[in-house]
């Protein structure tokens, strides 16, 4: 009896040991579907970067295109102010000339009349239009318009009413 325990418990053993191995093959086929289902996580993940570093890269692009812009703009702006200072120079310069010419007339204008002496101012007599005789001539109106229009220059009178009132005394 003593050969038979030994047989069946080796036997028993053999069984318990793939008993174990049965349940850890069942365990790793469980870590199979495991890893194949965050193997398809990664893989649906991994396409979004792709998609991501495409978008990235476009980005990349766009901003190189903008840095590009703003340099030439800067650019310009930069040939502007230098155009812009030169003109600027070349108005203070003739402001300068301007005050100048200006300094010189005041000193001209200074030196022709004393200051404290009267100058002498000449009365001219200036001579009456002759009057208006109601010849019903175009060239005779137009002589006595003319005659008026010298008169009001030369006596300095501006006002319409002043030569509205000169020209009825005369006709």
């Amino acid at each position: 009896m003593s050969s038979a325990n030994p047989s069946s418990k080796a036997q028993r053993d053999r069984l318990v040991e793939l008993e174990e191995q049965l349940l850890y093959l069942a365990e790793v086929s469980d870590s199979i579907r495991f890893l194949e289902s965050r193997l398809e996580e990664i893989a649906e993940k991994t396409d979004i970067i792709d998609a991501s570093s495409g978008f990235v890269a476009h980005m990349k692009g766009r901003v190189n295109e903008l840095d590009n812009s703003q340099k030439t703009i800067l650019e310009m702006i930069n040939d502007m102010s230098e155009d812009f200072q030169a003109i600027l120079d070349v108005v203070r310069n003739e402001i300068a000339d301007v005050n100048t010419r200006v300094n010189l007339t005041m000193r001209a204008m200074a030196n022709q009349v004393p200051v404290g002496v009267a100058v002498l101012v000449t009365k001219v007599k200036v001579l009456e239009p002759k009057p208006f005789c109601g010849v019903r001539d175009a060239k005779a109106l137009e002589n006595f318009i003319f005659d008026l229009e010298q008169y009001s220059k030369a006596t300095n009178i501006v006002t319409k009413e002043t030569k509205v009132t000169l020209a009825t005394m005369h006709l």
